[in-house]
């Protein structure tokens, strides 16, 4: 009997083996296969992602007046450098890095508003603005480091040591000019260019510095010698009317770049003359524009 039960128990054990090595068998099968279907997945992931027709093969470039296309597909050539996870390449369109090309365009000095565009035939057009140097944001009139800023009064460039006065320079009293940054409001620019205008084109006095000073206080310093101090608070047309009927006049004819300190036309109707003697000397005399 106890040989007949130890048999019994033996059959079992060697059954018991049998099914796990077939359980084995299974699970080895299905995981190969398993490997094999991913393998195939990933092999075809990589073919598919690297047909010519559904790579990027050429870069169209749009916009700008000064900035080289060439330097703009340089960019994004780089931007399109290199795969995901090793596998699928950046150039793909598909899954083009739309945002870091955008940003290694705006690397580049000038750009700004970058809009990217697939087309067909694997191409990718890239559409650009630039921003067009209007005049340069200096710490101090005599700072030789300055930003360039466009129209609107954004600073997007460190710009080279210039001289003369091919770029107006606006200074804004203990503010640091920095890049990147909006040094002054867009009115603000636009206002000071009509004024600087009609300036030139009416009294053919020529601005080379602009500086904002506090909230309304604004100064122009004239070539040749000389400021107009104005105020934001009185409109430009009026501000400008004033000066043009002091400088009209009899009594100030003679003013001309040089021979006068400033202008001070901040209190409306009352003009005060701070002018340069022979000696170097100045002396000051107000008048009104109603008794000219």
């Amino acid at each position: 009997m106890k040989g007949f039960l130890k048999k019994e128990a033996v059959l079992r054990k060697k059954k018991k083996v049998r099914i796990e090595l077939s359980v084995l068998q299974k699970q080895l099968i299905v995981g190969a296969g398993l490997m094999l279907v991913v393998a195939l997945v990933l092999y075809g992931v990589w073919y598919i992602t690297r047909i010519p027709s559904l790579q990027v093969q050429e870069v169209l470039v749009i916009g700008g007046e000064t900035i080289p296309h060439d330097l703009i597909k340089e960019k994004v050539d780089t931007a399109l450098l290199g795969t995901y996870f090793g596998l699928i390449p950046k150039r793909f369109l598909a899954l083009y890095p739309q945002d870091a090309v955008i940003q290694s365009v705006k690397t580049v000095d000038r750009v700004k508003n970058v809009y990217i565009e697939r087309g067909t035939e694997g191409a990718l057009t890239v559409v650009f603005d630039e921003h067009i140097p209007y005049a340069l944001w200096c710490a101090q009139e005599t700072e030789e480091t300055c930003l360039f800023i466009d129209r609107t009064g954004f600073a997007f460039a460190e710009a080279p040591s210039l001289e003369g006065s091919a770029f107006v320079r606006y200074v804004e009293d203990a503010v640091a000019p920095e890049v990147g940054k909006s040094g002054f409001e867009s009115s603000f620019v636009r206002d000071t260019e009509l004024f600087s205008d009609l300036l030139r084109d009416n009294l053919s006095l020529y601005v080379t510095h602009i500086q904002k000073l506090g909230v309304y206080d604004v100064e122009y310093t004239i070539s040749g010698g000389g400021t107009i101090k104005v105020s934001q608070s009185i409109p430009m047309q009026k501000s400008f009317e004033n000066l043009q009927t002091i400088l009209q006049s009899p009594e100030f004819a003679h003013i001309t770049p040089g021979s006068f300190s400033y202008i001070d036309l901040r209190f409306g109707e009352k003009i005060f003359v701070n002018e340069v003697q022979g000696n170097g000397a100045t002396s000051t005399q107000s008048t009104t524009t109603d008794s000219l």
